[in-house]
């Protein structure tokens, strides 16, 4: 049975399925950001430990970003 962290209530399984689950060329073409897909967090789990970050690329915006 998978362990369930108890802060999120959720198996690691859980918690990384909320990250996009397009490709980075598909999420471009949408006008998201092309590392979180506009999320604005990357999930990522390691033996119940469960980790949200700002995603670096948008800065926690989620929209493509234009050079200037």
């Amino acid at each position: 049975m998978p362990n369930i962290n108890p802060a999120t209530g959720m198996t690691d399984q859980q918690w990384e399925q909320q990250n996009s689950p397009l490709a980075p060329d598909a999420r471009r073409v949408r006008g998201l950001c092309w590392h979180c897909g506009d999320k604005g967090a990357l999930f990522t789990a390691f033996r119940s430990e469960h980790v949200k970050v700002t995603c670096p690329s948008c800065k926690g915006a989620g929209k493509a970003q234009v050079n200037a």
